[in-house]
C-alpha cells in the first residue's frame, strides 16, 4: 500500500494499561469534584459566617445606641425635681399667692382710706374757705 506497516492488534496487556489510566482519570476527576464541592461549601459556610456576623456586629450597634439612649435619659430623670421638691414649691407658691392676695387687699384699704382723708380734707378746706367769705372784710 503506501509503505507503512499495518498496524499491531491490541493486546489485553494494552487494555489492561488503558484501563488502569482510565481508572486512575476517574479517581481524579472524583478527587477534584470532591475538592470543589468541599471548597464551594467552605465558601458558602464563609458567606453565612460573614452574614451572621453582620447581624451580630448590627445587633451590636443597636444594643450600643440603645444602651446610651437609656443612659441619657437616666441622666436626665435624675436631673428633674422629685415629688418632694415640687411639693414643696407648690407650698411656697400657695403662701406667695396669698401674700400677694393679702397685700392687694391692705393696698385697697390704704387706697380707700386715703380717699376718704381727701374727701375729709376737702371739707376742711371748702369749710375754711367759707369761713373766709363769711367774715367782714375791713
Amino acid at each position: 500500500m503506501d509503505g507503512k506497516p499495518a498496524p499491531e492488534p491490541v493486546t489485553e496487556a494494552d487494555l489492561r494499561a488503558v484501563r488502569r489510566w482510565v481508572v486512575v482519570a476517574c479517581v481524579w476527576a472524583v478527587a477534584a469534584t470532591a475538592v470543589g464541592l468541599i471548597a464551594l461549601l467552605d465558601r458558602s459556610g464563609d458567606d453565612a459566617s460573614k452574614r451572621a456576623g453582620s447581624v451580630e456586629e448590627r445587633i451590636g450597634k443597636v444594643e450600643r445606641s440603645l444602651e446610651a439612649r437609656i443612659d441619657d435619659l437616666e441622666a436626665r430623670l435624675e436631673g428633674l425635681p422629685q415629688a418632694v421638691d415640687v411639693s414643696k414649691l407648690q407650698d411656697r407658691l400657695a403662701k406667695a399667692e396669698d401674700s400677694a392676695s393679702s397685700a392687694a387687699d391692705d393696698a385697697k384699704s390704704a387706697d380707700d382710706k386715703v380717699g376718704d382723708l381727701e374727701d375729709r380734707v376737702q371739707t376742711l378746706e371748702d369749710a375754711a374757705d367759707s369761713a373766709q367769705d363769711d367774715e367782714p372784710k375791713p
